[in-house]
């Protein structure tokens, strides 16, 4: 961007943190990295033709790391339309170290002309923020009827087809729309959700029963599974390549390391807040944990995790929601589901390896390297040419989840008054301070 030219920035005394390749870790020393015109131009070597009049961060042996990737982002409010919403989340993404969002179909309007992308993309290039990747609708409204212009909308910027949350029902569709994907070479992206199962406000079990909610059963995803690979099994070598989004049971974490062994082109990710929370924490009704997959068991959590740490789970995700606060008061079993957290997707996975007993750098993997690849981008590296985009950050410290440090006017989340692990004190955005 435009706003990057000729700038010349140096950062010293940073840890950097390598997630690209398969050891991922923490330098021990400390280094300095010399950027200019957005891009890095040197580590710890001075380019001889660098500008003497250059910005300085000293980072005072904190941690660096490259920007994050968030694959699960909504620019809307849930049911609203994009208005405003979209300027607090890209603002509240960078502020969180994030500059890469995945953008969900399931917007108003939906996502699935060829102008609305390019509206989109525009009004996100004005605002000069985090960068947005568009998903293009795989079916018209989302409706799981009739397949949507997959090729224009992936020509008009999308990177890939989505439903978002919205089923398809039929069979027949979902597998000519992944044939129709494949011959374009057009990833799709779906959750996992028997639409006959999937309807509820909890997963079933003892909890939802004493609540007396409607509950969600874990077959509700393993369905779904099970058809999906069929599907892709039958159709061999001309299978497109699929994601599958916000995993949440032990029996999904089964099935979906069984299918990557097996040779299935896949790959998925996990919603934050499922590597945190279990079913119980709902409490007496509390909205704010209503989510989509619902929260659930201790078990489930602890095979999430697990497939987190062993690479299963390529990613972790905020699903980041925006709810108006008078949805948010309804009774649960009529709110609407989704809690806002792009904000603080860095402190959740930082708090995640702390909890854990596991690297930071590994942990950061699921939010930088790998969901660099699912986005089509390479896996940053600290080398020269690299892009600019960086987060220094103290892990050692915390962050409370307050309403003065919320960036935008949504509160809906379940962290609202809690500290989460890490403190980020500078981002560093194509080559310029935040």
């Amino acid at each position: 961007m435009s706003t990057a030219a000729h700038t010349a920035l140096i950062i010293e005394n940073a840890r950097l943190v390598h997630t690209a390749g398969t050891q991922a870790h923490t330098d021990a020393h400390s280094s300095t990295v010399y950027v200019l015109n957005g891009h890095i131009v040197g580590v710890d070597q001075k380019p001889a033709d660098f500008p003497e009049q250059a910005e300085r961060i000293d980072a005072q042996h904190r941690l660096m790391s490259f920007a994050l990737a968030d694959l699960a982002v909504r620019l809307s409010e849930k049911g609203g339309s994009r208005n405003h919403v979209m300027a607090d989340v890209l603002h509240a993404a960078l502020r969180g170290g994030v500059a890469h969002v995945a953008c969900l179909p399931d917007a108003n309007p939906i996502l699935d002309e060829p102008r609305l992308i390019t509206q989109i993309k525009r009004q996100a290039e004005s605002l000069d923020l985090a960068e947005i990747y568009p998903l293009g609708a795989l079916t018209q409204e989302l409706k799981g009827e009739q397949l949507a212009e997959m090729a224009t909308l992936v020509e008009h910027g999308c990177i890939a087809l989505s439903q978002a949350d919205e089923p398809i029902r039929n069979t027949q569709v979902l597998q000519r729309a992944l044939a129709y994907a494949a011959s374009f070479g057009l990833p799709v992206w779906l959750r996992a959700n028997d639409s006959f199962l999937g309807g509820g406000f909890a997963a079933s079990g003892a909890y939802a029963s004493r609540l007396g909610l409607s509950g969600v059963p874990v077959a509700a995803e393993s369905i779904a599974l099970f058809t999906l690979f069929e599907l892709l099994r039958g159709m061999g070598k001309n299978a497109p390549k699929v994601h599958i989004c916000r995993i949440s049971s032990a029996r999904a974490v089964e099935l979906i390391r069984a299918a990557k062994t097996e040779g299935l082109n896949i790959t998925c990710d996990v919603n934050m807040h499922h590597l945190h929370l279990i079913d119980s924490d709902m409490g007496y009704f509390n909205a704010q944990m209503v989510f989509t997959p619902p929260l659930r068991s201790a078990a489930d959590r602890t095979a999430l995790c697990t497939a987190v740490l062993d690479g299963t789970i390529d990613a972790i995700v905020s699903d980041h929601t925006a709810v108006n606060a008078d949805a948010k008061h309804l009774p649960v079993g009529q709110t609407q589901a989704g809690a806002v957290g792009v904000q603080w997707l860095l402190n959740s996975v930082l708090h995640f390896a702390q909890e854990n007993h596991a690297d930071a750098a590994h942990a950061l993997r699921a939010v930088v390297a790998e969901p660099y690849a699912v986005l089509g981008l390479n896996a940053p590296e600290w080398v020269n040419g690299a892009a600019a985009n960086f987060v220094i950050f103290d892990d050692s410290t915390h962050q409370t989840i307050n309403e003065s440090y919320i960036q935008g006017r949504h509160l809906n989340t379940p962290w609202l008054g809690y500290e989460l692990s890490g403190t980020i004190t500078q981002v560093i955005h194509h080559g310029r301070m935040i």
